[in-house]
């Protein structure tokens, strides 16, 4: 997860509040963002275990979507 313009503290408990376990990068410029071409927010960008990016997808999805996009870019 690419965190932009967000705080630490506001981001530690959306993570543990979610009971989430994932990498988190804090981006408060944006400078990583811009590396990966984002224009909006939320962007899901999924890179595979070669590191090459699986699936962008701009916007919400649903936890049904979700999982299947991170299932499938995990073959």
């Amino acid at each position: 997860m690419i965190a932009v313009n967000d705080q630490e503290t506001d981001m530690r408990a959306l993570l543990q509040g979610g009971n989430y376990q994932l990498p988190v990068i804090l981006d408060p410029s944006g400078a990583v963002g811009s590396e990966y071409g984002l224009r909006a927010v939320p962007t899901l960008v999924i890179v595979d275990p070669q590191g090459r990016i699986a699936k962008v997808h701009v916007g919400g999805l649903s936890a049904a979507d979700l999982s299947a996009a991170v299932d499938g870019a995990a073959r």
